[in-house]
């Protein structure tokens, strides 16, 4: 009878067996195929799956459309479902990972489904190693995928085909221009770029009385000049409505001439539904992930909210202190930027 061996049970021939050669066939059989298995692993094309958010409060780490990985021994593909739960969403505690077995020598041009298991180690019974794939797994409060990428605590994004990631333009963040217009029908506005030259000023977001606006439906902008030209001229209070100024923030954003001054990156979004009466909102980014908050655009229910009119920002504590309490089923949105 033959023995196995102790970690992949291969086949071999025990001592004195007659006759030995099936046995050494199936020892080569598996050989070849853990062979074939370890160089189909090393070349896996991992694309698909959206948007993936991880919570490591509650464990759910959740993607928003079905993972796609292809070989390049064969055109077939398998597939990791997803939504509708409970495709698109897996569960995991500190320590666990969650795996699947990749099939082989695909047939047919299907995509073949693939359950994931969650487990603290990446064993499944009778099945060996190499035909086991990790998907990702959670160290601490922090989910490893198996393409090298990694989500943190609260974030969200691409993970599969998501481009380099990494060629963003040197840019900095210039303070929010506020202009409430005095002029009825009003149609170009100043940006003010002559105050942060010798930057160029590079992209613009308009809102309108809190609302984005739209290039160009709403308004065109000569990157030269800084004047933008509205679609629609400005209005101005009425008798019904004497409060009714018109507000106009830009946010802009401008390359610098040599170097950014400003080394920064873009934190997921931090959403709250407080409760109502609440005035203050912590927007949770502290010395010790980073060095300083740069700066937060704050939505309120949508509408961008204007410093120091509708609320006031500490950069120390990461606290946002509203000038109007909130009221019941409403919800903040705040972007944040981070220096290091």
């Amino acid at each position: 009878m033959a023995d196995l061996t102790p970690l992949n049970q291969f086949p071999t021939p025990s001592e004195f067996e007659e006759p030995y050669f099936p046995t050494m066939k199936g020892y080569f059989l598996a050989n070849d195929m853990a062979t074939w298995a370890l160089s189909e692993n090393d070349n896996l094309i991992w694309s698909g799956g959206g948007t993936f958010s991880w919570s490591a409060t509650t464990g759910n780490l959740t993607w928003s459309s079905q993972v796609e990985i292809r070989t390049k021994t064969n055109a077939y593909k398998v597939i990791v479902p997803g939504p509708p739960l409970p495709g698109g969403y897996v569960h995991l505690n500190d320590g666990e990972c969650t795996f699947f077995q990749q099939p082989r020598l695909l047939v047919g041009n299907q995509l073949v489904p693939v359950p994931l298991t969650v487990s603290p180690l990446s064993l499944l019974p009778g099945v060996r190693l190499h035909d086991i794939r990790l998907f990702a797994t959670r160290v601490g409060t922090t989910v490893f995928f198996a393409n090298g990428k990694s989500i943190k605590d609260g974030e969200s994004g691409v993970i599969f085909g998501g481009g380099l990631g990494t060629t963003i333009t040197p840019h900095e963040h210039q303070p929010a221009v506020i202009i409430e217009p005095v002029v009825f029908g009003q149609t170009v506005l100043d940006l003010n770029i002559a105050s942060f030259a010798p930057s160029v000023l590079q992209r613009v977001q308009l809102y309108r009385n809190g609302a984005l606006q739209s290039e160009p439906a709403d308004y065109t902008v000569d990157y030269g000049t800084g004047l933008v030209t509205l679609t629609v001229g400005t209005t101005l209070p009425t008798f019904l409505f004497p409060t009714s100024t018109e507000r106009f923030v830009g946010l802009l954003q401008s390359s610098p001439p040599i170097l950014s001054t400003g080394q920064h990156q873009h934190m997921a979004p931090r959403i709250i539904e407080p409760v109502a009466g609440t005035t203050q909102l912590d927007m949770l980014v502290t010395s010790l992930d980073y060095p300083a908050l740069g700066a937060v655009d704050l939505f309120r229910d949508g509408q961008l909210l204007s410093a120091p009119a509708d609320y006031s920002l500490n950069l120390v504590t990461g606290l946002a202190t509203l000038v109007t309490a909130s009221i019941a089923g409403e919800r903040f949105v705040g972007l944040r930027e981070v220096e290091y």
